[in-house]
């Protein structure tokens, strides 16, 4: 999981040289919301501490505070029983599928990581996953089939 929210927050740090917005804590704000609002984020999907944010993104804690209370008050994250910030369900209770999404996302990221290890780009890797996804599919079309 340590890869998966490295790669989101340095991901976020990009996002956020490109936004306009006057203050970190607005930047983070909108990046966080356009991560959620596109589903990259699936509902139930737990956020990593606002001190670990703030040190991945070399900004202050209080920034990263005042973007998660925002999104707390717009209802796009919830506070879990355990006192974890999570994307909100919206209206539905996080599945098995979300859980497997994030876990799918961070083993893929993990493949394509061994792939440039070995001297892949992360094009050439994405590229083999694809050209798997399609043999997949096809073995499926034709299991359908018979």
């Amino acid at each position: 999981m340590e890869d998966y929210w490295a790669t989101r927050t340095g991901r976020w740090r990009r996002a956020m040289r490109d936004t306009a917005a006057p203050t970190l804590s607005e930047r983070v704000y909108q990046v966080i919301r356009a991560d959620v609002a596109a589903g990259q984020m699936p509902a139930g999907a737990l956020l990593p501490t606002a001190a670990r944010v703030a040190a991945d993104l070399a900004i202050e804690t209080a920034d990263v505070e005042a973007a998660y209370a925002r999104l707390l008050s717009e209802g796009l994250l919830e506070v879990r029983g355990d006192g974890a910030l999570c994307i909100a369900s919206g209206g539905h209770e996080a599945g098995v599928g979300d859980a497997t999404q994030i876990r799918f996302e961070a083993a893929l990221l993990k493949a394509v990581r061994e792939a440039a290890a070995r001297g892949l780009s992360s094009s050439e890797a994405t590229g083999m996953f694809k050209a798997a996804a399609q043999r997949l599919e096809e073995l499926e079309r034709k299991k359908r089939g018979n």
